[in-house]
């Protein structure tokens, strides 16, 4: 963990937090909804027992009233106060205060006033009344001192009319003790339900944190510079996608680690062949300039000589330079070319005339065969030109005396273009270097190349959207290949 950060205000922690809080909201809530809904049906239930209870009592107490069975009455009276008893519950039989035909005295078992009932009781009582049907509700009751759950049912006289009334108070502790057992068992379940969400919590922000973390880590080996480093998480998920991202940046940051090397070590090397090769011109200049200015070389003939050689050694060094500058806009990546549409065969005829004083003195001959006489191409004609002019002056330069350089332009999908010489040929083992900087055969007759005229001839070919492929073999000659997009000769 990076230094600084506290515990607090990791994602680790954050999100745990998050789990937890969520977790534990969802038990809370699950809880007291439980609760609420079990205590609801509890009373509930309860009611509509002491209801169903109340309408039985009541249509007994009518019939015994009616059919005017005292003995029997009493005898159920006794055993429904015997039953309900058992339960907490009293069983009360009062006339009707507005009733013209009172339910009388004998057959009630309570002898309080309306007005001095409880408010519940009333309550019951005048919805029991005001439905027909029984009714049952629950509150604090003053005369009981207690919790009670209360159901009313009428009694009708023989016209139907309203005589009495069956009042039952059910004292509400059981229910109460059921329904505080129920919340223990719930707080407990709560706890257990905690304890774990708790431990789901650590999993699920462990399993999410690890991956961050993981990535965060790599991510500061990659800023070290520790390109090696992967995440090595495995997963379909978007931190899996994040973490093959970050490997994938580690890889490219590599490859470019190891370009920026080589680029380094190639730059280093152009200075130091840049070096030698300006170094070898600069000692010969100094040393002629040297033995004149000092007067060791006085006779004319030598100072004609000196001045010749200084002369040429200068030229060899403003052509190392233009090819240096040439090279140079080549391999821009910001270099564009102008291109128009140029005639190939016109480039070769210009490259032959130009090419001709030198195969003349070897005594070469030049063959020039094109399968069109337009053979158009997007280029431009100078860089074109100079790429043609470099290997055709490499062909005539190590071709043997009284030997041949075929050029030929052929025509398919594409254009391809050849140069072949009959000379010494290019080793295999060399072959693959020709095209590096400063690649100088040793051979004598090469000894005043610059070593970069292939190297330019290659970039100018791939600024034109080609290449150059080589084949030779050593002791036989060598065949430089060209291939390049065509196009439509213009309209006059």
């Amino acid at each position: 963990m990076k230094k600084g950060i506290r515990f607090y205000n990791t994602i680790y922690f954050r999100l745990l937090v998050i789990f937890g809080v969520v977790f534990s909201l969802f038990i809370t809530i699950t809880g007291i909804v439980f609760v609420k809904m079990y205590s609801r049906n509890i009373i509930q239930d309860y009611a509509e027992q002491l209801t169903t209870d109340a309408k039985r009592i009541a249509d007994n107490v009518e019939e015994y009233s009616l059919a005017e069975e005292d003995s029997a009455y009493l005898n159920y009276i006794d055993a429904v106060e015997s039953i309900l008893d058992s339960q907490m519950v009293d069983v009360w039989i009062m006339p009707d205060r507005k009733s013209v035909n009172k339910l009388k005295p004998k057959y009630c078992n309570v002898k309080m006033k309306y007005k001095d009932l409880s408010s519940g009781m009333k309550k019951v009582i005048q919805q029991a009344y005001k439905n027909d049907e029984p009714r049952g509700n629950q509150s604090y009751d003053e005369i009981y001192d207690a919790e009670l759950i209360r159901a009313a049912a009428p009694v009708h006289d023989a016209g139907g009319m309203i005589s009495g009334t069956v009042l039952l108070n059910g004292i509400a502790e059981s229910r109460v003790q059921m329904i505080d057992n129920c919340k223990k068992i719930v707080i407990i379940s709560m706890l257990i339900s905690w304890i774990a969400s708790f431990i789901l919590a650590l999993f699920f922000a462990r399993q999410i944190s690890a991956p961050i973390s993981k990535i965060r880590q790599t991510a500061v080996e990659l800023a070290k510079g520790r390109y090696s480093v992967k995440t090595g998480i495995n997963s379909d998920s978007e931190m899996g996608e994040l973490g093959h991202t970050i490997d994938m940046l580690s890889d490219k940051l590599a490859e470019n680690e190891h370009i920026r090397d080589e680029l380094e070590q190639s730059r280093m090397d152009f200075f130091a062949n840049v070096s030698h090769e300006l170094r070898t011109p600069i000692t010969v200049i100094r040393g002629y300039v040297e033995s004149i200015v000092d007067g060791y070389v006085t006779d004319a003939d030598k100072i004609n000589y000196s001045l010749r050689r200084m002369l040429k050694e200068c030229s060899g060094m403003e052509r190392l330079v233009g090819d240096l500058l040439t090279l140079s806009k080549m391999q821009n990546p910001d270099f564009e070319i102008e291109k128009e549409p140029v005639s190939v065969v016109q480039i070769f005829e210009d490259v032959i005339r130009s090419a001709k004083v030198l195969s003349e003195k070897k005594g070469i001959r030049i063959n020039f065969a094109a399968d069109d006489q337009y053979c158009f191409m997007l280029g431009d004609y100078d860089r074109l030109r100079q790429m043609f002019m470099v290997i055709m002056d490499n062909a005539i330069k190590f071709s043997y005396e009284n030997s041949v350089v075929d050029v030929n332009i052929e025509i398919d999908e594409k254009m391809h273009i050849s140069i072949r010489d009959h000379g010494v040929g290019i080793k295999a083992s060399v072959l693959p270097n020709i095209f590096e900087k400063f690649y100088k055969s040793k051979l004598q007759m090469n000894e005043t190349g610059s070593g970069l005229g292939l190297m330019i001839a290659k970039s100018i070919a791939i600024k034109h959207g080609g290449d150059i492929i080589v084949e030779s073999i050593e002791g036989q000659g060598s065949e430089f290949i060209f291939e390049f997009d065509m196009i439509e000769p213009p309209e006059d």
